[in-house]
């Protein structure tokens, strides 16, 4: 790996600033993770031109370089294919950009590898904005609006600063667990960092359940569940906040009607599309009442039809939305219109890259478990995990969990969130020694 070094002190201050950003940009909106993805990249290039390109490639690299390579390969060949019909253009352009994760990808893999991001930053920064999010939803579900004087769409689905998208559960699961791990840098007493755990535990959870996003309730306690399971140091801590705040979460549970339903629902859902699913697929009955199907329950169906117009390749990035439509329907309880993507990421690889871009995919994500996971908790490697890689892992594997609905794998928070954890996991799962 190139021997990077800063020139100055502006330069180390302005490359953690631009990383520890992206909490904060995925308040702000897509246009800032854009804006504060490209200015990492070209301030990178700028200071260290084509230093941050000598990185030796692993394995796993030159599988994400043929993911990208494939990717604009299936873009290029459905356009050449429907030219002269209607087909939507842009799917190669969106290919094409799609390389700016790529790009992202090794940027990192060498700013890491020559510890030259200090995760400190990005941990507090965390910290801050997960807390931000959480206190402005309790502020929206106590006065109706948030403290931006947005409202809720739903009185059960709380927003917070993020308006009319009910992402707000999803983000906290997304970064709550890198603001907890900042706290063994202050080097608490054991007494104290109990007390703030539970604190921050009792925090987050609260706020997932009043955002209404069920799934990232139940990722958010898969993360803590696989901590608990594998990680010694900070298994200490975890089971004295986990007592506590279950106890005060029964609590609410009990004496408040929104959490209450809320709760409830997200059960009533989740049975729901278990039972739809063995009537279908075990029973064969298609004789199922419409109001008893879970709405992503029928956006996921969506999925096989639009597949199955192109099994191999898929129809290109984001072609789902265009090609759903036009797909042969195959089932009695599947619906006729379409949203822009079918709620999972496997799926949806499926039908926009097709069954050899999910096997690249998959194989992605194995070797980054491999090499972190497996490799740290399984192989009886020399050196434990060191702390600041343990949340990027757990978080990582909530993230691909396969069993779950989920936003777009290819849209600009997804891709660079998954990037970005897997160019982390590599670098310091490949690093002898650790800062």
């Amino acid at each position: 790996m190139a021997n990077l070094k800063f020139n100055n002190k502006n330069h180390n201050i302005i490359l953690n600033i631009l990383f520890s950003l992206i909490p904060l940009s995925y308040i702000v909106g897509n246009f800032a993770i854009n804006l504060n993805i490209f200015l990492l990249i070209i301030f990178s290039l700028i200071v260290y031109n084509r230093k941050v390109f000598k990185t030796k490639l692993l394995f796993i690299d030159k599988i994400i370089l043929f993911f990208f390579v494939f990717s604009l390969f299936s873009a290029i060949v459905n356009t050449i294919e429907l030219l002269s019909g209607d087909h939507d253009k842009s799917i190669l352009i969106k290919s094409i950009l799609f390389f700016r994760y790529l790009l992202l990808y090794f940027i990192l893999r060498c700013l890491v590898g020559n510890d030259l991001i200090n995760f400190k930053w990005f941990f507090i920064s965390s910290l801050i904005c997960t807390l931000f999010v959480s206190l402005d939803i309790f502020y929206q579900f106590t006065f109706s609006v948030d403290m931006f004087g947005l409202k809720p769409l739903h009185p059960s689905k709380l927003s917070g600063p993020f308006g009319d998208e009910l992402i707000a559960g999803g983000y906290i699961h997304k970064f709550s667990l890198f603001s907890i791990f900042v706290l063994p840098f202050f080097k608490f007493k054991k007494t104290y960092l109990s007390l703030i755990l539970s604190l921050l535990f009792l925090i987050y959870m609260t706020a997932i359940i009043l955002s209404g996003n069920r799934m990232p309730l139940v990722l958010f306690l898969l993360s803590i569940f696989l901590i608990l399971l594998f990680e010694n140091k900070t298994r200490k801590y975890i089971p004295i906040s986990l007592i506590v705040v279950t106890s005060i979460f029964f609590t609410i549970y009990k004496n408040n009607s929104v959490v209450k339903d809320s709760f409830d629902s997200f059960l009533v859902n989740s049975t729901g599309m278990i039972n739809v699913f063995i009537v279908e697929n075990i029973t064969k009955s298609s004789k199922i009442p419409e109001k008893k199907i879970p709405p992503y329950y029928q956006e996921m169906k969506t999925f096989y039809g639009t597949w199955m117009m192109n099994k191999y390749i898929g129809g290109g990035i984001k072609s789902f939305r265009h090609n759903c439509p036009k797909r042969k329907i195959l089932s009695h309880n599947e619906r006729t219109t379409c949203n822009s993507h079918p709620h999972n990421y496997y799926l949806e690889i499926l039908t926009d890259i097709g069954l050899i871009g999910l096997i690249i995919s998959c194989l992605i994500f194995i070797l980054t478990i491999y090499n972190s996971l497996i490799k740290n908790y399984f192989l009886k490697s020399k050196k434990s995990a060191n702390i600041i890689l343990v949340p990027f892992i757990f978080i990582f594997i909530s993230e691909i969990f396969p069993i779950r609905t989920s936003g777009s794998f290819f849209t600009t928070s997804t891709a660079t969130f998954i990037f970005m954890l897997i160019a982390v996991i590599i670098t310091l799962s490949k690093k002898k020694t650790y800062n």
